[in-house]
């Protein structure tokens, strides 16, 4: 559908026009704008794909619903934007940022002989319980004009999906609350909807803090971290976190969310922190963002999970390359598909030496078994045949790219200016 657009004749933005005019004057969406197919996605495919909880719902759109949205996107400018401490769905944010805020806070205060307590939270079902009118009282506080309001009031009613499930289709339903997950809109609304939740939390003044701005709270999308250094201070965060629960319909799951300590006293006992009336659990380590944080005396992270991603996908590759003189088919793919689950967010969580090296052997492994030899000149020679540098090398040059980077975000730069990173 998006080719008919692309090469249609000029006259379709005439029509486009009208139609998103006399919407916008009259807030009325066509029926077709709020119909919609939900396509269940799993989420880990190594769990249970007999519950719901392990798929994530993505809705296919009209493409000129998807248009309008983008329309709508241009009307609304600045006034969408969210706070800085949402690292998701922004130019120049990504995954690195929120991880490298993550170290530089925790390192700084491991630094003073601190003990940073770190609480992960689990929202379940958040872009599904986003509550509608809600969500519009806060875009009203924004001063979103009232067409835009009347607009996605008139949308939100006429929401309409069915279920795509092995080529077979449901009926249809009417959704209730939530934002589609897979529309233009979606993410940025549902950012505008979390930033209650950080604004309550940096009022407080409580968790971490550097250079007297407010770290206690790092957001990704729905990915939540409480940084404190006081377990009282935490305690008081999580229960601003269920107040926000309660105010805007959302459900924190307690038996997800859990709490890891770093620092000197990491392995020191504390008193439980409670969230929804139950209590949280202390862990040895936690994920975040795919990076895997480990409960220790300073900043460290598990790299056993990217090994075994590593092995799981070379593995794959390697069975069904049986061709003749394929080596080098090998390699390409190697880098292509491989060698990024070693790399992922080691620009942001810099690995130590004994990660870094434990990560370059899967690549060893990996040319030994391409070409059948063993010894460690023969395997480097190879690899610098073939470009293969190592780890450490590939590590530090993508460090100076997204050193150069940071200066486009402005939550991150503040750090690096500063001279707190690196």
């Amino acid at each position: 559908m998006a080719e008919h657009l692309f090469y249609a004749h000029p006259v379709l933005l005439v029509h486009l026009s009208f139609l998103f005019t006399v919407i916008l004057r009259y807030n009325l969406i066509p029926d077709a704008f709020g119909h919609s197919v939900v396509i269940p996605l799993i989420k880990n495919p190594d769990g249970n794909q007999f519950t719901s909880d392990n798929y994530r719902a993505i809705t296919l759109s009209p493409v000129i619903s998807k248009l309008f949205e983008m329309a709508m996107m241009a009307l609304l400018g600045d006034k969408l934007d969210s706070d800085p401490l949402q690292f998701g769905f922004k130019r120049n944010s990504s995954c690195n940022h929120a991880l490298l805020s993550l170290r530089t806070v925790v390192n700084h205060y491991v630094k003073d002989g601190s003990t940073v307590n770190i609480c992960a939270l689990d929202l379940s079902k958040a872009f599904d319980r986003v509550d509608h009118f809600a969500l519009l009282q806060l875009l009203m506080d924004r001063h979103i004009s009232k067409d835009i309001i009347g607009v996605m009031l008139d949308w939100f009613a006429r929401c309409f999906v069915c279920i795509r499930w092995c080529g077979s289709y449901s009926y249809w339903f009417p959704i209730l609350a939530g934002i589609r997950q897979g529309g233009i809109l979606s993410p940025v609304l549902f950012a505008v909807y979390m930033d209650v939740l950080i604004t309550r939390l940096r009022q407080r003044g409580l968790g971490c803090k550097l250079f007297d701005c407010f770290y206690g709270c790092l957001v990704y999308a729905d990915d939540i971290l409480l940084l404190a250094h006081t377990v009282n201070g935490m305690q008081e965060m999580l229960k601003i976190c269920d107040e926000f629960a309660l105010d805007f319909g959302m459900k924190f799951n307690s038996t997800k969310s859990v709490v890891i300590r770093i620092g000197c006293r990491y392995n020191i006992q504390c008193s439980s922190f409670t969230l929804s009336v139950n209590f949280l659990k202390y862990v040895s380590s936690v994920k975040y963002l795919g990076v895997h944080v480990v409960a220790a005396k300073c900043f460290k992270i598990s790299v056993d999970h990217l090994k075994v991603m590593f092995y799981r996908v070379f593995n794959c590759i390697f069975s069904r390359v049986k061709a003749p003189n394929s080596e080098l088919v090998v390699i390409h793919l190697l880098k292509s598909y491989c060698l990024p689950f070693l790399l992922y967010a080691s620009e942001a969580v810099l690995p130590s030496n004994s990660n870094i090296q434990s990560l370059d052997n899967c690549i060893n492994r990996a040319i030994f078994k391409i070409f059948g030899l063993n010894g460690s000149e023969c395997i480097q020679a190879i690899r610098q045949s073939v470009n293969l540098p190592s780890l450490k090398l590939l590590i530090e040059s993508r460090r100076l790219k997204f050193v150069n980077r940071l200066l486009n975000h402005k939550q991150c730069a503040t750090l690096f200016l500063t001279g707190v990173v690196y």
